[in-house]
């Protein structure tokens, strides 16, 4: 972390985000830390801010898209996890039909969720680009271009030890949150519908393969000192 500096992690949802918001909350005070769930009552909350408390902020975290920084005066950088938009999807389905708020889905069936569903197409292009209604891809890759770190979820110990390099964290070792635990793995579900996915999320497909390009250079750049680090790191997760 750089002093005067906002650290944004844009978590998007069904990423893998519920654990690093707990690793983050041990690297700041809970007064330097703007974290909530929506962003209506962000919004909200932040006019109830003074300017001295703002000032304070160290760490933003939460379902944001791109442009919260827009609500700070002060330097700023941003960093998220992406995921396999299927997989994503998936995850999203089976998580939203047990979460209050969205009744809407318990009735859907998975391609129902996938071609009417909350948060089932593009949500990732969407939530980078900044715009809450039109996805932009290119829009997305420059702002992804900018930010401090990309992570993905399947490279999720890699991701992490870059945050930690890159912000100067602490402890980052943790235990999974927020896992959905009935749902159907990708394997089993059926190759047509699997196309339907990857159809209404081929903006967030694209924008998956630069994230991975993105955390690919990052990781060239890691010293042979860092690389036996991140070994034993990942060997202690157990992975």
């Amino acid at each position: 972390m750089s002093e005067g500096v906002l650290d944004i992690f844009m978590h998007v949802p069904k990423t893998g985000g519920t654990t690093i918001n707990e690793i983050l909350k041990r690297q700041y005070k809970l007064r330097e830390i703007y974290d909530h769930d929506s962003f209506e009552k962000k919004m909200m909350k932040l006019s109830e801010l003074t300017e001295q408390e703002k000032k304070n902020i160290k760490a933003v975290s939460g379902h944001y898209f791109y442009g919260i920084h827009e609500e700070f005066s002060k330097p700023f950088h941003y960093f998220t996890m992406l995921r396999d938009p299927v997989d994503r999807v998936i995850s999203a389905y089976y998580f939203l039909k047990d979460y209050p708020g969205y009744e809407m889905v318990k009735e859907m069936t998975l391609e129902e969720f996938v071609v009417k569903g909350p948060e089932a197409s593009n949500l990732q292009t969407l939530m980078v680009c900044g715009s809450q209604e039109i996805p932009d891809l290119e829009k997305a890759k420059e702002n992804l271009k900018t930010f401090s770190l990309v992570g993905v979820t399947e490279m999720f110990n890699e991701t992490l030890f870059c945050l930690k390099k890159q912000l100067a964290w602490g402890d980052i070792h943790y235990t999974r949150k927020n896992i959905t635990k009935k749902r159907l793995a990708k394997k089993e579900i059926p190759s047509e519908l699997i196309n339907l996915i990857k159809q209404y999320n081929h903006l967030d497909m694209s924008l998956y393969d630069f994230a991975k390009e993105l955390l690919h250079e990052k990781l060239q750049t890691l010293t042979v000192v860092e690389r036996q680090q991140l070994e034993e790191f990942k060997l202690k997760q157990g992975s």
